[in-house]
């Protein structure tokens, strides 16, 4: 099978339009004056009822009729008709195939498909939340099950992403027809069943999701992707299917990778300086650990010495340096563990928040690294501009999936944060965004550790 570039990213922009027209029907004169006793009331308005379908079951049962088709080794085509008098929103399952035969896909690749929801390179539905309390950024939760609407007797066309579950074997073509399924009619395998599902309801890029699924299905190995790494996936996409592997071998008891696993042990921080702010440091220390940096579970290293790592890893070390009164100052250096226990500088930043040192606490700080970290590494510039909105082009430096991010759309200083959820921008990679804003400024972003 040939590596082919993925489709480029493309804009996502909404315009709202809104027009009305008034038909007045010419007014004639009655015959006669009805009576009181002719009268007849006027009839109630007609209620469509919705109702929320999976799409497999809907149709095994007969109330949908879908048609699925292939469109390459990254993306299936449905055809889904609702013949029935209810409005349906339609709900993909986790772990849903596009098999290209009732067996194994022999002769043909058979696709692992995502979410309805997912934006260009992104995989999964990101429906899995992050525990209350343990997050330095607070954004609006995804909807646990992203839907699309089917109106009563009409006909939806849908591009779903996916990945190619065979590898060496052609992708299915729009001649191609191929047949949904659960990915337990798809395959005995345990493992490929465990990988699609968890992959599909905890989120990721659409590189890391193909890396998995080639290592589990077709028994490719991480060393041979990462010398053929490119357009489809990148080296630091490697490195966390590889990391997601070992979680979902080490996960026992439960038919869905832990989340947590993902994200513990990503990003360890130390909090240091000389002098009379070293006291203020070690407090720092102390309480930063209860909070999230980037999403991400904090593990402080307490000493000099670089912390001991399952790659990928990143590694915060923070200085604290001399401030005004009313406001807190330092240098921030961030480096990388994509081979475990070595790690290599990945870049430098600087912080400032307008609080004391002697009042700013664990999760003052942990806010105050993410500002930092995030305006460092994942930049936005725009790339074009339209009637009312600019497009944007953000770009993830980070070695992880970027999964939510918070941007300022203006340069005044009462400009409005945007929250743009499940965008999904893989390590190294960019997206296109709209915002109804000249300029933007990234504030805040968000992984998940894979």
């Amino acid at each position: 099978m040939l590596w082919r570039h993925l489709c480029q990213v493309r804009a996502w922009s909404a315009a709202g339009l809104f027009s009305g027209v008034l038909f007045l029907a010419p007014l004639q004169a009655p015959a006669q004056s009805p009576r009181l006793d002719d009268s007849e009331p006027t009839a109630a308005p007609a209620e469509v009822v919705t109702q929320t379908v999976d799409l497999l079951k809907a149709s095994q049962a007969g109330e949908l009729s879908v048609v699925a088709r292939g469109q390459g080794q990254d993306r299936a085509h449905l055809t889904i008709r609702n013949p029935s008098q209810k409005r349906l929103n339609v709900v993909l399952p986790a772990g849903l195939v596009a098999s290209a035969t009732a067996g194994q896909g022999r002769g043909m690749q058979s696709i692992g498909l995502g979410s309805v929801s997912n934006r260009p390179g992104g995989f999964g539905e990101f429906a899995i939340g992050r525990p209350e309390g343990l997050q330095s950024v607070k954004l609006e939760a995804v909807a646990d099950k992203p839907s699309v609407t089917v109106p009563a007797g009409e006909t939806l066309e849908l591009s779903v992403p996916g990945v190619c579950l065979n590898y060496g074997l052609p992708a299915p073509t729009s001649s191609d027809t191929l047949t949904l399924m659960d990915v337990d009619d798809y395959t005995t395998n345990p493992r490929v069943r465990k990988g699609l599902r968890s992959l599909c309801r905890l989120g990721t890029s659409q590189g890391v999701a193909q890396a998995v699924m080639w290592h589990l299905g077709s028994d490719l190995s991480f060393e041979t992707m990462a010398a053929q790494s490119g357009k489809v996936m990148n080296e630091a996409e490697i490195a966390l299917a590889a990391r997601f592997v070992d979680v979902l071998d080490a996960t026992t008891g439960s038919d869905l990778v832990e989340p947590a696993a993902l994200s513990e042990g990503r990003l360890f921080v130390r909090i240091q300086a000389d002098g009379a702010l070293a006291k203020d440091a070690q407090r720092l220390t102390d309480q930063i650990e209860s909070y999230r940096l980037l999403g991400l579970s904090v593990r402080v290293v307490s000493n000099g010495e670089l912390p001991a790592a399952t790659a990928p890893a990143l590694y915060v070390k923070v200085v604290l340096t001399e401030s005004k009164i009313g406001e807190t100052r330092g240098r921030i250096s961030v480096s990388y563990c994509a081979v475990s226990d070595r790690w290599a500088p990945l870049g430098k930043a600087t912080f400032y928040d307008a609080t004391s040192l002697a009042v700013l606490d664990g999760q003052g700080m942990s806010r105050a690294l993410d500002r930092a970290i995030a305006a460092e590494f994942v930049t936005v510039k725009p790339v074009r501009k339209t009637v009312g909105s600019t497009i944007l082009k953000l770009e993830n430096h980070l070695p992880f999936t970027l999964v939510r991010a918070q941007v300022k759309a203006g340069s005044s200083a009462g400009a409005p944060s945007v929250p743009f959820e499940g965008l999904v921008v893989g390590p190294t990679r960019s997206l296109l965004l709209p915002i109804q804003a000249a300029t933007a400024t990234i504030e805040r972003v968000e992984l998940n550790g894979l």
